[in-house]
């Protein structure tokens, strides 16, 4: 079992704040846009979320305190938690060493399943969507574990039988894509799911919500590409990486923070020959990724008003520019590369 999966696992079981009842009638509310049932409970469960000490319990505690605070801010149009709330997320942000609101890791891995499950609108979409993202996230968590040992690889076989495995995770994860374009349209999407997705601001500064940027894909990208490319798109690439890598748990972040200090396996494979073959799988695997992730993302904003913003923060351009990093990566691997 990968060290997410078992961590969030464990998760999905903890209602530390006694809100399994609220969390089922939050889509009630929500189709009622009742703001002061909104507000109340989210009032009362900070209360008990003050007595939490442990790090499990309160990262349960944001998912379903972050869930409601999310549904009272697309209700009111503003990004602000009451005070009481904001205080008690501040705490369970401390406690559990990640950012005062949910995450992707709590709309996902971290969300129970069956009548426990956590959902702003309980429709037939919005689980599909849970569910992929779910599994997708479980799937990177196992490619993280075989990805970052790739540069230790003593030979062309050990290296090709390592990206064997991860290359099976990321088409994996390139499937669940796939399906989540199939079956939720834009219209959907943007209609039905985005406007829970709000940016908040907690003690002054801007957490957004839950997004793609954020999941456990980060780690991958850091450790095949940093270094990859220079100049401005580099520039971008770091702040990029800086913006997202708060939203992970502890243990993803430190991952990050090992492999931004060392070329990543692009950079390697440019100067190893015996690393090429299998980076240049993996790095496949991300543009196949990449290409349908943009024309979802295009698809999405081209319905949404001119210059929306993603649930991350971001216009369809952060897409283009991580495709570019990732080409340019791949040209590394070229026998006649100078780069």
């Amino acid at each position: 079992m990968t060290v997410t999966h078992g961590l969030d696992a464990s998760i999905t079981t903890l209602d530390p704040l006694g809100a399994d009842a609220v969390m089922r009638s939050l889509p009630q509310a929500n189709i009622a846009a009742d703001t002061a049932w909104l507000h109340t409970r989210a009032v009362h469960l900070s209360q008990a979320a003050t007595r939490i000490r442990d790090a499990a319990p309160a990262r349960a505690a944001l998912r379903d305190l972050g869930m409601l605070t999310a549904s009272l801010a697309r209700h009111t149009g503003r990004g602000l938690a009451p005070p009481v709330v904001e205080a008690a997320m501040l705490h369970l942000g401390n406690i559990a060493d990640e950012v005062p609101r949910e995450t992707v890791y709590s709309y996902s891995t971290r969300n129970p399943r069956g009548p426990r499950r956590r959902s702003f609108t309980d429709t037939p979409g919005e689980h599909l969507f849970i569910n992929e993202v779910s599994a997708a996230s479980c799937g990177l968590d196992a490619a993280i574990e075989r990805c970052r040992y790739l540069p230790e690889a003593a030979d062309q076989h050990e290296a090709k039988a390592a990206a064997a495995i991860v290359h099976h995770h990321l088409r994996a994860f390139a499937a669940h894509l796939v399906t989540v374009k199939r079956d939720l349209t834009p219209q959907y999407f943007t209609g039905r799911l985005r406007p829970y997705f709000p940016a908040l601001t907690i003690a002054g500064q801007t957490y957004y919500a839950p997004g793609g940027a954020q999941m456990p894909l980060l780690v991958i990208d850091v450790v095949l590409l940093n270094q990859a490319v220079t100049g401005e798109l580099a520039g971008w690439f770091e702040q990029y990486v800086d913006d997202n890598v708060i939203y992970l748990p502890p243990h993803h972040r430190a991952l990050i923070d090992q492999a931004r200090g060392n070329p990543g396996l692009a950079r390697l494979a440019h100067r190893y020959p015996h690393l090429r073959t299998a980076t240049g799988l993996l790095i496949d695997d991300l543009l196949r990724f990449r290409l349908p992730h943009r024309q979802l993302a295009q698809a999405n904003m081209a319905i949404r008003d001119e210059g929306a913003l993603g649930s991350g923060g971001y216009t369809t351009d952060a897409l283009d520019h991580l495709v570019a990093v990732t080409k340019r990566a791949r040209i590394l691997l070229d026998p006649g590369s100078t780069a």
